[in-house]
């Protein structure tokens, strides 16, 4: 049996608007994060990029902060933390001491990409870049920390991670392949695929997941999260999942659909090696727009349409994709617009 969908969520990967000001684009996440709130989203990620001037965020860990300090709700997590660039000690510390100050809202999403180019990754690496197959490794070993359980072998096993809280951070794996759901379910851990990115979730990859699942993690037997069986884990079990979709939703479809071409414009200079950018489109010219507007009738990982429409086509995806989470990501410039379209469909949803 498939859950329902039961929250909803944010992803904010913080583009930079050609003309836009860093520091106002920054502190408008304190705006969304507080409207979030609001609304009864359930949390917000922030997710890592480096090296581009298309994105601000190179440190969600301390974007995480800035928005925990100034809500007192709402999950705030990773989406996520590109867990090659750092040291598996290091990640379990910052996390467990964010959870520390915020107990019952921190969120460790942990993903496999280097969120740059390769320059990029050995500049944040002195030049040792870890081999890809070493990652898993070395997301097992920060989870053991912060589950205190690496076995007795291991020559970190006498490695204690403090602060110690009195509740661990939700540990979720970011992935998009059925390799990934299932390496998520074999270590205990939640799931969250990158329907934004590729478009092309199978309706299936939740029940895969689900099937490696040990049998005590904390998930019903009816699909639903529940309470997790303690099995030397501490709080940190999977059996959460959910999906992050890009949506653009407006009063009308035309509204919409202008508003979903920023989004097509920079997936579409990515697929075709110009560079990516965030503009209005009324900047474009209209040979290139036109290519624009062709490319946003084919992609599918965007929904476009009305609050009325959109919200239904999420809860549509939700159901025939067994998740119980859709988390929405949006690129678009005025805080105030993103924020009454989390707050229309928030309505529908909720």
């Amino acid at each position: 049996m498939s859950p329902r969908l039961s929250r909803i969520s944010v992803l904010e990967q913080v583009p930079l608007f050609e003309g836009g000001e860093v520091r106002r684009t920054l502190e408008d996440l304190v705006h969304l994060g507080r409207g979030l709130e609001e609304f009864g989203y359930h949390r917000l990620w922030l997710a890592e990029h480096h090296s581009t001037g298309s994105f601000l965020s190179s440190a969600p860990d301390l974007l995480m902060m800035r928005i925990l300090d100034a809500t007192d709700r709402i999950r705030v997590g990773s989406g996520g933390v590109m867990a090659m660039h750092y040291g598996s000690l290091q990640m379990a510390e910052r996390f467990a001491t964010l959870a520390a100050l915020h107990p019952g809202r921190v969120d460790m999403g942990l993903g496999r990409a280097p969120g740059g180019d390769m320059r990029a990754a050995g500049a944040l690496n002195q030049g040792h870049i870890i081999d890809p197959d070493a990652i898993n490794t070395l997301i097992e070993e920060t989870v053991a920390l912060l589950r205190d359980d690496l076995p007795a072998a291991h020559p970190y096993a006498s490695i204690e991670v403090h602060p110690r809280p009195a509740q661990m951070p939700e540990v979720w794996l970011l992935g998009s392949s059925g390799q990934s759901a299932a390496w998520a379910g074999v270590h205990d851990l939640n799931y969250a695929y990158a329907q934004f990115f590729t478009g092309r979730q199978q309706v299936e990859i939740m029940n895969h997941y689900r099937a490696h699942l040990p049998e005590n993690s904390g998930i019903r037997a009816d699909g639903a999260p529940g309470s997790a069986v303690s099995s030397g884990h501490g709080s940190i079990h999977g059996g959460q999942t959910l999906s992050a979709l890009c949506v653009s939703a407006a009063a009308t479809r035309e509204e919409a659909r202008e508003q979903a071409l920023v989004a097509a414009d920079a997936r579409f200079s990515l697929r075709t090696g110009r560079p990516m950018r965030f503009r209005d489109p009324a900047t474009l010219d209209a040979a290139y727009r036109a290519e624009v507007e062709r490319y946003l009738e084919r992609d599918t990982a965007i929904i476009v349409g009305t609050y009325d429409e959109v919200a239904q086509a999420l809860s549509s995806f939700a159901e025939n994709h067994g998740t119980e989470e859709v988390m929405l990501i949006s690129y678009i410039d005025d805080v105030e617009v993103k924020t009454r379209q989390y707050a229309e469909l928030a309505a529908r949803l909720l």
